[in-house]
């Protein structure tokens, strides 16, 4: 017996169950809690390589299967308690502290000149994004961070004014406890109709656009936190989000129909408000007949993904 198979399937088992159990409300599993034992990974297949090498060949599927079982009882012990402040997806601040870290901010502005169309694209990485407030320009950022650069420039295509906000650096920290550091505040003008494009490897966003007319919103993210709140603004407006192990929070207006389409096998999903479908998507009970509506695509690894009615 191949002994990577057991490791694999005890830990697809193990994951499988968790989001089982909280799906039926059995138990609250702090995801963010555990996050950081991602390594454990290499160590069970290190110890699976060593055993099989050098042990006992009858008795090392039943020690491998020993040490993953214990590990992932840690981890599950771990998960129950939730984080108190260090974890991947953490990004709660002392604001008097993060004054005192933060070194000089950044300023990034683009003026606006009318246009009805527009469209931000985000790249960017270990860095909390937040859109705070409007503005009369087309576009403000405020950044104060420690480490990482970043640029904006814009162009003009068929009359919709572009703009691309990116993190350009030779080097990118990973360690991730230094991003409650690196925050950048954004703000846009609420004139023009947008699309947005949003990506990170590891980080946060948190975009309350129910102030925004938004035709479509994309969020591409690796280890991230996502949290989108939409208006109604237009009759239809689109959103797509994949990652790859995330906690994506998504808000729309009651009065809008909104449609679920949801792409993941071992995701959390939890829709308050919405009927499932015949065909697996998820519906609001006015999605037929309201005159603005919402249409969303969830493609996820091990994400959670949320979305409720405001």
């Amino acid at each position: 017996m191949k002994t990577e198979k057991i490791v694999w399937g005890l830990i697809l088992i193990f994951t499988g169950s968790i989001f089982l159990l909280e799906n039926f409300d059995l138990i609250e599993f702090y995801w963010s809690s555990v996050w950081r034992f991602w390594p454990v990974i290499f160590i069970l297949i290190g110890a699976n390589m060593l055993l099989s090498r050098f042990g006992n060949k009858a008795a090392v599927p039943y020690m491998i299967g020993a040490i993953t079982i214990l590990t992932l009882g840690l981890i599950a012990y771990q998960g129950t308690r939730p984080d108190r402040g260090r974890g991947w997806l953490n990004f709660k601040h002392d604001n008097d502290k993060e004054q005192n870290a933060w070194g000089a901010s950044t300023t990034f502005t683009e003026t606006y000149d009318g246009s009805k169309n527009a469209r931000l694209n985000i790249q960017g990485g270990a860095t909390s994004f937040r859109l705070t407030d409007t503005t009369s320009n087309l576009f403000e950022a405020s950044l104060k961070r420690q480490f990482g650069r970043f640029t904006l420039n814009k162009t003009v295509i068929d009359s919709t004014e572009v703009l691309n906000f990116r993190m350009r650096n030779g080097k990118q920290s990973w360690n991730l406890d230094k991003m409650e550091n690196n925050r950048t505040l954004i703000q846009m003008n609420n004139t023009p109709v947008w699309d947005i494009k949003i990506e990170m490897g590891a980080g946060e966003a948190i975009f309350d656009l129910s102030d925004y007319k938004v035709k479509k919103l994309v969020f591409e993210g690796g280890a991230a936190s996502f949290e989108a709140k939409l208006g109604s603004g237009l009759p239809l407006t689109e959103v797509a989000v994949e990652t790859g192990v995330a906690n994506v929070e998504i808000e729309v207006p009651d009065s809008s129909g909104c449609r679920i389409v949801v792409d993941s096998g071992l995701s959390s999903k939890d829709f308050i408000g919405f009927i499932k479908q015949s065909d697996g998507t998820y519906e609001t009970s006015n999605y037929g007949t309201a005159a603005n509506k919402i249409n969303i695509s969830l493609k996820g690894g091990l994400s959670s993904f949320e979305v409720k009615k405001y």
